[in-house]
């Protein structure tokens, strides 16, 4: 359950109002609910708070750092989702994966080979490197870095 701040669109009131399941209203949704002061059903509508203005603050933050991830790894060529906090980049020797809201790091690689000679145990990824300071912009310049000399050392 959700509360927000709404206002009845036929006298002004304003009145925080329950809502049980989603869809949730966004800001300036409109929908009908029952006004005490005009005391029938009116419309009423979600009003910009400091707390909505927040929220609404945050998701465009995440949808620019997203776009900014995405932008950046086709310039390299690559190709990205999103699952979860993390993202997964796929270029054309590996599978890539880190979480992109972290001020330190840790890049998981798919490894080239399967097994850890260690444990003898099967081996998807390994740990690139963990816990380094860097922007998630910086990572995927690592990571075409990282292929260009993968690359090269195959070709030799």
């Amino acid at each position: 359950m959700r509360n927000y701040e709404s206002e009845c669109m036929k006298c002004g009131a304003k009145r925080q109002l329950a809502f049980k399941a989603e869809p949730y209203p966004e800001i300036g949704d409109i929908f009908l609910r029952h006004c005490p002061i005009c005391d029938e059903e009116t419309q009423h509508t979600r009003i910009l708070t400091r707390k909505a203005a927040a929220e609404l603050r945050r998701r465009q933050e995440e949808a620019d750092l997203r776009s900014s991830i995405v932008e950046k790894s086709a310039e390299y060529g690559f190709k990205c989702r999103f699952l979860y906090q993390s993202v997964i980049i796929t270029t054309n020797l590996a599978d890539w994966c880190f979480d992109y809201h972290k001020s330190k790091i840790t890049l998981y690689h798919e490894s080239t080979i399967k097994v850890n000679f260690e444990t003898g145990n099967y081996a998807k990824s390994h740990v690139q490197f963990a816990n380094k300071k860097m922007a998630p912009l910086d990572v995927i310049s690592y990571i075409a870095n990282h292929d260009a000399w993968r690359t090269q050392k195959l070709n030799r």
